[in-house]
């Protein structure tokens, strides 16, 4: 077959393909929820005047799309993703547009490869469907080369045969991505609507009856913002939670306290001596990484390069002391009567024989010494921005200096020459069965800094001299609450104030491994109207006869996920799990003795 150009190559496939494009036309009709029907007769638009190499289907800009392109003397052509400009689309970035049907296409990867096996990436990779960025594209499909005449182009017949099958094929492939995208954007519209309250005000709780999915939920919510995807398998999804820095999970107990989880004193042995050292906890040290990111991301790319630099460079000079302590016989001496005697993770220490105790020059004074060029004793004394020992001390902060600077030279350091942009990420804490500890016991000064971010508070314990506490605007907050367990801490009114409250209510589960007569004969215990929420997930739940009236369904609904069938024997939850709570919700109050013969009769 021959053809002039692209236009004259894209007008014969649609007219081969014949009624095909009608078919295609009304299929995708019906899956994008079109309000007009397609132009009938044409897969490709090509607009002449644009002069492009490639062609889509109708309105393919923002979905997964049938794409062919002619470049250098090849046919490409195949399923694409496109997160470049789309002129008309603007209520959402690109990424946003595209990432539902990137991410289907991720989760039904080996049954697209089983009905499209000789497709493959022509352009991008499947990296980058998993990460996607602005202003990108992706195809998966074939490329066919074609022979360049004196006026013409030639393509083989039985080659033009294939691609015109090729096309066909691709068509269920097409449909299993959209269709389960119309799915997941079902499923991820609740996840999007709980980001949106995230975004704007960093910390929320996810409160609601035991079985709903509170932390299946909040998984979900971390990865989305950390990751932009939602993975389906949760096993895969725990791995990728935690191969990041950016995501941190703590389960509370009454028996949490403010040292556990912020800042507290621990006792670690020194040499067969016990030293009590101040140390970060979970919550400190990550609200300390998410910090560095969010000075990184808001600071000049210069001061940042530099300041990182050093900070690498004190880290090798540490180690190279640490080497020097464990190896030479001589002691290292920066005065004529002080030596350094150990290594800390925060700190350079020194000590003279005459002394009970040691002294430390903390990484941070080291630091900002070296970049403000201090020179003199006198310098150090000046800086308002060391810490306080150092009007006191400041003979042993200078020593150390000069010992880093010598490092430096010695090694014939210099900074890097390139200098990356550093972007704000976001770090997203879940703290796991929130009322269960202490709340004011626990956050304590941290009450006023979830809600003046970016502001210092101070701690009542000090690493260093430094006491002050930052929680940074990209660290977010997730809470679960159980609100069926009277047992645990009320949260207060002014705790409350600081946390948006979102209710994870009981749902049905669609699919076979979903017990749906049963989960409906036990809500009746608690609702009244149930057919209408499953229709209305928004109206107002009507207690039923069976629910004390001290008592709301929203808080002791049992969930769905103890109806939904894992591959073990139901029977077992049903007689072991289900019953046994429904019998303790009846003891304790919570249902009436008139739902006593229901629950025998399950």
């Amino acid at each position: 077959m021959n053809f002039i150009n692209f236009n004259e190559l894209v007008n014969h496939i649609n007219i081969t393909l014949g009624s095909f494009c009608n078919e295609f036309g009304s299929k995708r009709k019906e899956l994008a929820k079109l309000g007009r029907s397609p132009k009938r007769g044409i897969l490709f638009t090509y607009d002449t005047d644009k002069g492009k190499d490639w062609a889509i289907n109708e309105g393919g800009g923002i979905e997964v799309q049938y794409h062919i392109g002619f470049v250098d003397n090849f046919i490409r052509y195949g399923l694409g993703f496109n997160t470049q400009y789309v002129p008309f689309a603007n209520q959402m970035t690109t990424i946003a547009y595209m990432q539902p049907f990137m991410n289907s296409f991720l989760e039904q990867e080996a049954k697209i490869r089983e009905i499209l096996p000789e497709y493959s990436f022509i352009y991008g990779n499947v990296e980058q469907l998993k990460n996607p960025i602005d202003n990108n594209y992706v195809l998966f499909g074939k490329s066919q080369s074609v022979v360049q005449k004196s006026d013409s182009y030639f393509i083989e017949d039985k080659i033009f045969d294939e691609i015109i099958q090729d096309l066909k094929k691709q068509f269920e492939a097409y449909q299993i991505i959209f269709e389960h995208k119309n799915t997941y954007k079902k499923v991820s519209m609740d996840i999007q609507n709980y980001l949106n309250v995230l975004n704007q005000k960093q910390q929320v709780i996810l409160q609601g009856p035991p079985g709903t999915g509170k932390t299946y939920t909040a998984k979900d919510i971390a990865e989305q913002m950390i990751l932009s995807i939602v993975t389906k398998d949760k096993k895969t999804q725990k791995e990728r939670l935690e191969s990041t820095d950016q995501f941190k999970l703590i389960q509370f107990h009454p028996a949490y306290s403010y040292e556990d989880f912020v800042r507290g004193i621990v006792a670690e042995n020194k040499n067969n001596q016990i030293e009590y050292l101040t140390k970060d906890k979970v919550f400190a040290a990550f609200a300390k990484e998410a910090y560095k990111n969010w000075k990184a991301s808001t600071e000049p790319k210069e001061k940042v390069a530099i300041e990182t630099w050093v900070q690498k460079t004190l880290d090798n000079f540490k180690s190279h002391l640490s080497e020097e302590l464990e190896n030479s016989v001589d002691k290292l001496m920066i005065t004529s009567k002080a030596y350094i005697n150990r290594i800390t993770e925060n700190s350079i220490r020194y000590i003279s024989d005459a002394w009970d105790v040691d002294g430390g020059v903390p990484n941070s004074d080291i630091i900002k010494m070296y970049l403000a060029n201090i020179t003199t004793r006198q310098q150090i004394i000046d800086n308002k921005e060391l810490t306080k020992s150092t009007n006191s001390l400041a003979t042993y902060w200078f020593k150390i200096l000069e010992l880093f600077r010598k490092y430096i030279a010695d090694k014939n350091l210099k900074p890097d020459n390139e200098i990356a942009t550093i972007a704000e990420e976001k770090y997203v804490l879940i703290i796991d069965e929130i009322n269960r500890a202490n709340l004011p016991s626990v956050l304590g000064e941290l009450i006023y800094a979830l809600e003046y971010r970016g502001e210092k508070v101070e701690s009542m314990y000090a690493i260093d001299d430094d006491n002050s506490l930052v929680i940074p605007p990209n660290l977010y907050i997730i809470g679960t609450m159980n609100t069926s367990d009277r047992s645990v801490g009320h949260i207060d009114y002014a705790i409350r104030r600081r946390f948006a409250f979102i209710d994870i209510l009981p749902k049905i589960i669609e699919g076979e491994n979903f017990e749906l007569d049963l989960f409906k004969k036990v809500s009746a215990l608690f609702i009244k109207n149930f057919d209408e929420y499953v229709v209305d997930n928004t109206i107002e739940l009507k207690p039923s006869e069976h629910l004390s009236e001290e008592f709301r369904p929203e808080d002791v609904w049992l969930g769905h996920s103890y109806f939904i069938k894992n591959g073990s024997d139901f029977d077992l939850r049903k007689k072991y799990e289900i019953i046994p709570i429904l019998k303790e919700y009846v003891n304790d109050g919570i249902l009436r003795q008139s739902a006593k013969e229901i629950i025998k009769n399950l």
